[in-house]
């Protein structure tokens, strides 16, 4: 497994369709407070799917959700969290089946649906990719109190930006309540574990 995420990692990072980021972003600490209350109620959201169709948090309710703010022209960061999200569903067997693995891009004017179809598929199919205009995503952003910076090193060439961006993957219940963020770096094995008791333990 991990030979293949290897491999398909090396394949995305050569994709000739990604847009060209020259300069990497030091990722900053743009990671909601670890002591932050918890918000019980379901995050609301309205965006639209890889094919034109409005999503909102009600369509995304029935199932527990692995969600991630990212963008495809991230050289490091989000090739990385999405081969440990695809592993984790892996290992979560059948037990997948109960879960939507979501990808949110905080870079709606470049990433196009054809190109966050193609960039997904190199992970796994299983992965639903939402984008929207700029205010739907920053406030599906501020929802879930995550946070993104957009950064161009030369005013000059404004289309060679890196954008910084929360790097942990928040994990949902079916309700579409926020139970707890994995930070960047937890190995699919753990998250797997963890989810596995949380989803063992909440009555279906």
């Amino acid at each position: 497994m991990l030979t293949r995420r290897l491999l398909l990692l090396g394949s995305v990072l050569a994709l000739p369709l990604l847009p060209a980021t020259m300069a990497l972003a030091d990722h900053a600490d743009l990671e909601p407070a670890a002591d932050a209350p918890v918000d019980p109620m379901p995050r609301r959201y309205m965006m639209e799917d890889l094919y034109g169709n409005v999503t909102t948090n009600e369509d995304l309710q029935g199932k527990f959700v692995l969600l991630y703010f990212g963008y495809t022209g991230c050289p490091d960061v989000c090739p990385t969290s999405l081969s440990t999200l695809a592993d984790t569903l892996d290992l979560l067997g059948d037990a997948a089946e109960q879960v939507t693995p979501v990808f949110v891009t905080v870079d709606p004017e470049r990433d196009t649906a054809k190109l966050m179809r193609d960039y997904l598929a190199f992970f796994d199919e299983r992965i639903i990719g939402l984008r929207g205009p700029k205010i739907y995503t920053d406030h599906m952003v501020k929802a879930f109190n995550a946070r993104y910076e957009k950064h161009v090193p030369d005013p000059a060439q404004p289309d060679r930006y890196a954008i910084d961006h929360t790097a942990s993957i928040a994990f949902l219940d079916p309700q579409g309540v926020l139970i707890k963020r994995y930070p960047h770096g937890t190995s699919a094995e753990d998250i797997a574990t963890d989810m596995r008791a949380i989803m063992d333990a909440t009555p279906q």
